[in-house]
């Protein structure tokens, strides 16, 4: 077996949702597992929170922020036209723009309403009619909607990457699901119905893209610390299962990173269609 089969170097990356949490920590993994030779670009509404997190990477120069909103179809156009636009500006001919990865990472939680198991009835009907049709919109927008419309928009680049490098894992899809998917905690309905419809749009995804080179995977983690999800926070999922985890500890940052360098390189070029669950064996319980 060649000793580089899980290398990661000279690739052209797009994290969506890349300016906090998980995505942040793939950007910074994934500019030290290419030692700062591949360009990984990260897309988010807040740019300070971009650039701050490009400028705590070792090797800063490697992540380039990109301004943008994935929660509409128009804005998923955008940033894949800024995409094109920096590229070029990095010297890349047009017609030889390609993107070996693309992780659809976006994510957001509204409120919901909860209910304890004593509550009466109108309670209980009272606090799922909390989160408003508008938090159903945006975050479906936002939480399944933008994995099909960033993933077509900047589908001819990842064609392209895997028409001469898919052996090497090159013009490959990595979505972040989460352990949600699968498991309905309450009293985040939404949030889990979302992630839920975000595995099925994966998995059409790579029924559809598969046969044209770019293979199509997720990851669904659990109680990685996050800005959504955050040890500060005594609510949290991770403070409160952070001493019950069946592997006795909570997910790190490297945890999540070798997973997608996994799925993104040589080493998981044979695979598509598959959810790795990188979760400390939650689902088990």
């Amino acid at each position: 077996m060649s000793a580089d089969v899980f290398a990661f170097t000279n690739r052209i990356v797009l994290i969506s949702g890349g300016s906090s949490g998980i995505g942040a920590y793939l950007a910074q993994g994934l500019a030290v597992a290419g030692d700062g030779n591949n360009r990984i670009y990260i897309v988010g509404r807040r740019a300070a929170a971009l650039a701050s997190t490009a400028s705590a990477s070792a090797h800063a120069s490697s992540i380039i922020p990109l301004s943008g909103d994935v929660s509409s179809i128009a804005g998923c156009q955008k940033v894949a036209a800024d995409f094109v636009e920096a590229e070029k500006n990095a010297g890349v001919a047009e017609d030889k723009i390609q993107l070996d990865l693309l992780v659809n990472n976006a994510g957001i939680l509204r409120g919901e309403g909860s209910a304890p198991p004593e509550a009466s009835v109108e309670e209980l009907a009272e606090s799922l009619l909390k989160a408003s049709d508008d938090d159903w919109r945006v975050e479906m927008a936002v939480n399944v909607g933008s994995i099909q419309w960033l993933s077509a928009s900047l589908l001819p680049y990842l064609v392209r990457a895997a028409s001469t490098g898919k052996r090497d894992g090159r013009g490959n899809i990595v979505v972040n699901t989460s352990v949600s998917a699968f498991n309905q905690t309450p009293p985040f309905h939404l949030y889990c119905a979302s992630k839920a419809a975000a595995h099925s749009v994966t998995q059409s995804l790579a029924r559809a893209l598969t046969p044209r080179g770019v293979r199509v995977n997720s990851i669904a983690p659990a109680n990685v610390p996050s800005e959504m999800n955050s040890l500060s926070n005594p609510a949290s999922f991770v403070s409160k299962l952070k001493d019950s985890m069946p592997v006795g500890r909570i997910g790190e940052p490297e945890d999540v990173v070798a997973a997608v360098v996994y799925l993104a390189s040589r080493a998981g070029s044979y695979v598509s269609g598959t959810v790795i669950a990188v979760d400390g064996g939650v689902l088990l319980t």
